[in-house]
């Protein structure tokens, strides 16, 4: 059999393309062929967008004098300043901040509400697998509350402060002012 350099050149690069084949053969697999994860997408399933990231692992959130932190599993509040027993359970108020949804609000409508935002407060919200924490930057207005989500996004949210906020101390006198 005589050498013929154009066999060999076709047979070489039919070589090297099945090559490529099998190295991205794991990827085509994750595509096609495993589903995804049905917790992620129970969580993806609103047509609003949410205010965390839905697809990242909550960790903690810290407020100007408290903070709500998991542990061991479990949430827990972390006070910088001793104070009574805490109104709602920790580990609800991650699961209301983890589920807030708003409304979208479009840079015309914050340049329409610029005049009315007062002092900005933030909110620092630490994921497990991120290594710079999210920061939440809120304005409480009258009617709703004006939030910056995951994604840079101004949302729009009808809630009592109470929900988000929950009321610290046991009189109720002092109020929780992030």
């Amino acid at each position: 059999m005589r050498y013929r350099g154009r066999r060999w050149n076709n047979i070489l690069m039919l070589s090297v393309i099945a090559f490529i084949g099998v190295l991205n053969l794991p990827t085509l697999i994750k595509a096609y062929l495993i589903e995804p994860e049905s917790e992620s997408e129970l969580k993806v399933s609103s047509p609003y967008p949410y205010l965390l990231n839905p697809e990242s692992e909550l960790q903690a959130l810290h407020f100007a004098k408290w903070s709500i932190v998991q542990e061991d599993g479990l949430w827990v509040y972390q006070m910088k300043d001793p104070e009574p027993k805490q109104a709602t359970n920790a580990q609800e108020l991650s699961q209301r901040w983890q589920q807030l949804i708003g409304t979208a609000v479009d840079s015309q409508t914050y340049t329409d509400l610029s005049p009315q935002l007062n002092t900005p407060h933030t909110v620092e919200v630490w994921y497990h697998d991120q290594e710079e924490p999210q920061r939440i930057t809120y304005y409480q207005l009258p009617d709703f509350w004006l939030l910056k989500n995951w994604n840079d996004q101004w949302l729009a949210v009808s809630i009592e402060e109470n929900y988000l906020f929950p009321s610290l101390s046991s009189d109720n006198s002092s109020k929780s002012d992030d």
